[in-house]
């Protein structure tokens, strides 16, 4: 076993290993195909490294997860996400680019999450009227979101710039009714996750980029709200507590066997804040149990009762041989 965890390490060193001299499109390819070599017994650990708080985005800094997890275990996450918050702004988007091209050069697979403004200019929970974004004629709302795509894409096109491919979540949860961009139901949602995609890649040229879609936990949402396999590279579910569910697995492995899309826990929570700490290594049992085609998993950040920060035998989990991690 332990000759098979050398030879992953080795393997995924050699696609995001600074200093090889590859466009990001070629590497983004090389790593779409990596995942999709993952499950059955290899799986890839991921942290969120940021959400929409102040965690700053250099991984060395005390507030990143991706720093509180190795201080707590000694070891690195094998992917890490930076989320871009156009809402609150606690960071520039120099300081965002520059986390995220660091964790790359280190040797972390990286991903970006949008949390894009509600675009009416209320709260990131207000209802928006969705459709005028579509609409033929300008208006605020469409003018406001269309100045965010171009933001997103600015700095995506900085990252391309300098080699550095991304697993990028337009939309986080797209079933999240608490969130403006879910409020208009399943067929917004997919219009406005197309639409993105369609701006990113056709107009903008922004061919690094592996699209990411994921939903809550909610039974049946990742089905109703998927935007389709042209759109889609990777997709999951969110899990949070300690039953660690994928309720549409059976459909998710039918898209990586049919369409190779890569499936995983694109959100991972392991317990609830009132729940006593829980063994860790239980997700490695229920992925090998229930759920071995998924790819990996992403701890959520927030507070440590979500990961491995403060659960039990955190280490043990990234000391696995399944366990992909960065040597």
């Amino acid at each position: 076993m332990m000759l098979r965890r050398w030879v992953v390490v080795v393997v995924l060193a050699s696609v995001a290993a600074p200093g090889w001299g590859r466009d990001a499109a070629s590497a983004a390819r090389e790593v779409l195909g990596y995942l999709r070599g993952l499950g059955n017994g290899s799986y890839l650990f991921g942290q969120m490294a940021t959400w929409v708080h102040d965690e700053n985005p250099d991984m060395d800094h005390a507030s990143n997860w991706l720093r509180k997890v190795y201080d707590h275990t000694g070891h690195w996450p094998r992917y890490g996400c930076v989320t871009y918050d156009f809402h609150d702004d606690p960071f520039d988007d120099a300081e965002w680019n520059r986390g995220v091209k660091k964790m790359w050069d280190r040797g972390l697979i990286v991903g970006v999450y949008s949390f894009y403004a509600n675009p009416s200019g209320g709260a990131w929970n207000d209802p928006v009227e969705i459709d005028r974004i579509f609409e033929p004629d300008d208006n605020p709302t469409k003018a406001h979101f269309y100045r965010q795509m171009d933001r997103m894409a600015a700095n995506l096109q900085w990252l391309k710039d300098r080699g550095v491919p991304v697993i990028y979540t337009p939309f986080v949860e797209s079933d999240d009714r608490n969130k403006w961009h879910a409020k208009g139901g399943s067929e917004r949602i997919v219009r406005l996750y197309r639409l993105v995609h369609e701006v990113f890649t056709r107009q903008k040229g922004l061919d690094h980029i592996l699209w990411a879609y994921h939903t809550t936990q909610n039974h049946g949402a990742l089905e109703r709200d998927y935007p389709g396999d042209e759109y889609v590279d990777i997709l999951g579910k969110s899990a949070y507590g300690t039953g660690l569910p994928f309720s549409e697995y059976d459909w998710a492995v039918q898209k990586k066997k049919d369409a190779g899309k890569v499936i995983w826990w694109a959100e991972l929570g392991i317990r609830g804040r009132s729940d006593s700490p829980v063994d860790c290594m239980a997700v490695l049992e229920r992925l090998e149990s229930r759920y071995p085609e998924l790819a990996g998993f992403v701890f959520w950040s927030d507070a440590g009762f979500y990961n491995v920060v403060g659960n039990e035998n955190g280490r043990e989990l990234m000391a696995s041989p399944k366990t992909v991690i960065l040597e």
